[in-house]
């Protein structure tokens, strides 16, 4: 018989049973044999892990788990990973395990929806959530305008941790962002595996407070690595590049969102639905006093620390008094509106499509606006400007 003390027990306690199939995610399966070894079925969890890594020879936290295993047939294992010793490399696998095992959980989402994804029109397929306090990236896919949870991967950030303030910091930003383009493997060097997807950093509300630095993109792993440890990269999120080809499918240029948050919020679908009308009535509350003409409501959802192509409150507000003396009617349609709020700042931003017609103008383009709540409780815009419009549709997995 296998002696193997009850050292993993605990690690493990929060477990529940998964299918022992060799097609299944490669996180799965080395969940499925923690199960086993749980349950005491070691021969099922040998067999498991040792099939795991025949496929994937470079998934270290399978290694580990598989060298505990056989050593515990010859002696009694304390601690998981003891033949690493105390080194940098066992604290990062045990620290992944962790956050794998609190992934297992899924079912704690149920019925929930994350706080930030406050409203999706229902041209916008897809949103991604970043969790990196459980080096987590969750797919949203936009179900009757609600969010629905469709898949998770494990991701690795960067070695800094979160919240990027500056250039070479090594920490991943935190805020929202969209994916802008797509770079291929034969453009990059190997460390970036399977393809990157760099998104907007800084953005404009980075660029507002001060943050420098780019290159800052959801990416894969290098050729014969499986995944990166929790903290690892120089700033990027990254996933193993099956993953990442996976993910690809789901992105929209230029439209899909990124939000990264160290710590996110999740609310009941009823409660997520009653923000969403709050916050949507926030952006109508504009609009209509836009098109009222009464320029001193307009300029009431405008912040004094605003800005637009360079341009400051008192430009902004002197220009609109100007020109609205010779409007006499104005109609402001806003389409594909998306409003979404920074995970971990009283920040939200809102993109759109907008069609204005005056009785002297009509101009068309993709708009997005950042909104601050102030001291005073109200929500007002810091920041407008003109963007690029969206591809129609990517589907990465035909380019990987």
């Amino acid at each position: 018989m296998y002696r193997i003390k009850t050292f993993i027990l605990p690690l493990f306690a929060l477990l529940f049973s998964a299918p022992l199939m060799a097609d299944v995610h490669p996180e799965q399966r080395l969940l499925s044999a923690v199960d086993a070894i749980q349950d005491t079925r070691i021969a099922d969890a040998e067999t498991i892990l040792k099939g795991l890594i025949q496929e994937r020879p470079k998934f270290k936290l399978a290694n580990m788990l598989y060298a505990d295993l056989l050593k515990s047939k010859i002696q009694p294992l304390d601690v998981p990973g003891a033949g690493l010793g105390n080194s940098e490399e066992r604290q990062n696998l045990l620290s992944e395990i962790k956050l794998r095992l609190q992934a297992k959980h899924k079912d704690q989402y149920e019925n929930l929806v994350p706080a930030a994804l406050t409203r999706l029109d229902d041209s916008y397929l897809h949103a991604f959530v970043v969790d990196l306090d459980q080096s987590r990236l969750f797919v949203f896919e936009n179900y009757a305008e609600q969010p629905k949870l469709v898949a998770d991967y494990f991701v690795s950030m960067g070695r800094g941790g979160p919240e990027k303030e500056k250039r070479g910091d090594l920490r991943t930003p935190l805020g929202v962002y969209f994916i802008q383009s797509y770079i291929p493997p034969d453009r990059l060097a190997d460390k970036y595996g399977a393809g990157a997807y760099p998104i907007n950093y800084p953005n404009a509300w980075d660029e507002m407070q001060g943050r420098t630095g780019d290159g800052i993109w959801l990416h894969g792993t290098r050729s014969g690595t499986y995944n990166r440890p929790p903290l690892a990269s120089e700033g990027c999120v990254v996933l193993p590049n099956d993953d990442l080809r996976e993910v690809g499918a789901y992105i929209t240029l230029g439209q899909t969102p990124v939000l990264i948050g160290n710590g996110i919020q999740w609310l009941p679908a009823d409660e997520w639905k009653q923000k969403k009308v709050e916050v949507s009535a926030i952006f109508e509350e504009w609009v209509n006093d836009w098109e009222s003409r009464n320029t001193d409501n307009y300029l009431s959802h405008y912040s004094k620390d605003f800005l637009t192509d360079k341009k400051d409150y008192a430009y902004w507000a002197t220009h609109k008094r100007r020109i609205a003396k010779y409007k006499k009617t104005i109609k402001v349609e806003a389409s594909d509106v998306s409003i979404l709020k920074h995970p971990n700042e009283d920040l939200m931003v809102t993109t759109f499509h907008q069609n204005y017609k005056s009785d002297n103008f009509v101009s068309q383009a993709w708009k997005r606006q950042y909104w601050r709540k102030e001291a005073d409780g109200n929500w007002r815009i810091i920041y407008e400007g003109e963007i690029p419009a969206p591809t129609v549709s990517h589907l990465a997995k035909n380019s990987l």
